[in-house]
């Protein structure tokens, strides 16, 4: 592997500006600070709260690891060496748009916090 990779991978703390559409779609799927890491634990949360609090297991579904459209493309995106700007660009907020609705879902049905 080669030191850009192992740096975007691992190292890299934030995106940046210089990188290929490439090198974005690997650092949002390999690296724990983008936006796959970000997806993964966000289903974490929501399948806890639907198992230990019964909650309707829809929410696994709508917000959880069912909810994979978005993840699986980004896994293809970061496979390719040519990575679509505006693809990629879309893709990246609809990842996020799945990040925010789960956050929100999480905290309207988080039993330990006041509503």
């Amino acid at each position: 592997m080669s030191n850009r990779f192992l740096y975007i991978a691992d190292e890299a703390t934030a995106p940046s500006r210089s990188w290929s559409n490439s090198d974005l779609a690997k650092f949002h799927y390999f690296n724990p600070n983008g936006l796959w890491a970000a997806k993964k634990a966000r289903d974490k949360k929501v399948s806890k709260l639907v198992n230990e609090h019964g909650l309707p297991s829809g929410a696994i579904l709508a917000y959880g690891s069912m909810n994979s459209y978005c993840t699986d493309r980004l896994v293809k995106l970061a496979g390719q060496k040519r990575v679509n700007g505006i693809t990629l660009r879309t893709l990246l907020q609809m990842l996020q748009k799945d990040i925010d609705d789960a956050d929100r879902w999480i905290e309207d049905n988080n039993p330990t916090e006041e509503n």
